[in-house]
């Protein structure tokens, strides 16, 4: 047999070897370009650059503006029972999105957008609203309700009931706790209700030097990354005697990946050929909002910020990396009353969303501004005028695309607030600002001067 008919007898062999190869020389192109990925069990540290935290200051006119434009957001969709749609003009709210609206109250009552009475009675309809909230049979409550009516919405997990998304709702409730006694008792009656030793969701035991079932996040869900774990991990330990060595538990250990030569905690997208690098920013900037940084979420949000400032205005900054990303239409808002049905993209199955639900955040933006004073952050936060909707509120952001998100959510409104909140008196959660109350509040322009 010559050699001419011996290739062409093995023909489809060959192709299939061809195919292979190719196949692996993409794979190898593709590791390559790839941020290196490491683990690690050393602490991280604060870095020698890491800048002083701003001190407290008046808000300016300009800003005082800003935080009543927020406010707005949660006046004009305050339902009857005492709660808030978790997106304009949709009666649908979720255990995060409250969580938001509770924070967004606190912060409009500090910076004296609401007198004391009203901000007693939202927190106390809240509270009672809270309090009817139909359970799963765990003793928790679902994922997401109907803002009006307050019956459990369906979702593509029935046991969807996020621990992160309780996390974020907890925090509100222990600021409660600890800074407003008169809804101290309220917040206890709602606590009991809840079974939140069920958010430890059972793995197995760890053996025997740890005889205790370790938190276990859902492997689907959105909000399960170290910086989101790290964020609601301070609240959820407080639920027992062993919550606290369960939620500090990493599953598989801290995993970083080295972007611009800065080690950041590995929290890419899920995409069909795997993680993709990316950065998360947002709980670490409510991290520093809410509780006040330690050494380890100062550190990787100081990383974090070095790295997108250094993208700003870059080819890459929009196509390649992002810190912040759209939050998913609920699979069920199409259904609502008034709304079309809308197109839901999980970014398990279509890696088009990476690019397509990257933003440059107005929530993201504030919290900048707010926790690192700088000429990047102050720019950053002047690109963001454009988002005011008057009389409605601020909008999401802008699209990797450059074009407007035009959404308007109790999320990016209450981070507006916190955020200028954080400005005029330092973190929501303190316990040292008990010692010394917050100043005399004025009925209008409290804590506000003039440029």
């Amino acid at each position: 047999m010559s050699l001419k008919s011996g290739i062409y007898s093995a023909r489809s062999y060959l192709t299939i070897l061809i195919g292979f190869l190719l196949g692996f020389a993409i794979v190898l192109w593709v590791e390559r370009q790839m941020p290196a990925r490491v683990e690690t069990t050393d602490g991280i540290v604060l870095s020698k650059s890491f800048p002083p935290l701003p001190q407290q200051r008046e808000l300016t006119f300009d800003e005082a503006v800003w935080a009543r434009i927020a406010w707005q957001y949660f006046v004009n969709n305050t339902q009857a029972n005492g709660l808030v749609n978790g997106e304009a003009g949709k009666p649908w709210l979720s255990l995060w999105s409250t969580g938001s609206y509770l924070l967004a109250t606190i912060s409009a009552q500090q910076l004296a957008i609401i007198p004391d009475a009203e901000f007693d009675d939202r927190i106390a309809s809240a509270l009672d609203a809270l309090a009817a909230l139909p359970l799963k049979p765990d003793g928790l409550p679902a994922a997401f309700y109907q803002a009006e009516t307050l019956d459990a919405l369906p979702s593509a997990d029935q046991n969807a009931g996020s621990a992160i998304d309780m996390g974020r709702l907890l925090m509100p409730l222990q600021i409660l706790l600890w800074r407003y006694p008169q809804h101290a008792a309220a917040v206890s009656q709602l606590l009991s209700r809840w079974q939140l030793a069920s958010l430890l969701q059972s793995s197995g035991p760890q053996g025997a030097s740890l005889p205790l079932n370790r938190w276990v996040i859902r492997t689907d869900d959105p909000r399960g990354s170290y910086g989101y774990r790290l964020y609601a991990g301070s609240v959820l330990r407080l639920i027992n005697a062993s919550a606290g060595l369960a939620v500090s538990q990493p599953p598989d250990g801290l995993k970083l990946v080295e972007i611009d030569g800065y080690a950041v905690p590995d929290e890419g997208l899920r995409t069909p050929w795997g993680k993709q690098p990316s950065l998360i920013s947002l709980p670490y900037l409510l991290t520093g909002l809410e509780q006040g940084f330690d050494a380890r979420s100062g550190e990787i949000t100081w990383r974090i910020m070095q790295i997108v400032q250094n993208r700003t205005g870059t080819p890459s900054d929009t196509d390649q990396i992002n810190n912040d990303y759209a939050e998913q239409v609920p699979d069920f808002a199409g259904a609502l009353p008034g709304s079309q049905p809308l197109p839901i993209q999980n970014l398990n199955d279509d890696a088009s969303g990476l690019t397509g639900r990257a933003l440059t955040s107005t929530r993201s933006a504030f919290a900048w501004y707010a926790l690192f004073r700088n000429r990047w952050s102050e720019a950053l936060r002047k690109t963001m005028l454009p988002m005011i909707a008057p009389g409605k509120g601020w909008k999401a952001g802008f699209n990797a695309d450059g074009s407007v998100n035009a959404a308007i959510d109790a999320d990016t409104n209450a981070m507006v607030l916190e955020s200028l909140s954080y400005i005029a008196h330092g973190q929501l959660l303190c316990l040292g600002c008990l010692a010394a109350p917050l100043p005399v509040k004025q009925p209008q322009q409290q804590g506000v001067i003039t440029k």
